[in-house]
């Protein structure tokens, strides 16, 4: 196997809410993900969820809080 130089793409990474929502470009993006909480001292901390309408496959998902006002961190990892 020869390295090309290039990085892999990341399955998972950090995504800070802004107005309880953000948008992850990812090329694994439209398969299953795994949302995990980083439960911080946020006060307005809503349930977050994959808004399915915005989610591009290949290119981008968007994750909402069900909070509008969530600008907490959440993780993320996809799952092949």
């Amino acid at each position: 196997v020869e390295d090309d130089g290039l990085l892999p793409e990341a399955n998972s990474g950090y995504a800070d809410l802004s107005l309880g929502r953000v948008t992850v470009t990812t090329p694994y993006a439209g398969k299953s993900v795994i949302l995990t909480r980083n439960q911080d001292n946020t006060t307005a901390i809503g349930n977050v969820y994959i808004y399915a309408p915005n989610t591009i496959e290949g290119i981008s998902f968007e994750i909402r809080s069900t909070n509008a006002n969530d600008n907490g961190t959440v993780f993320w990892q996809i799952v092949e």
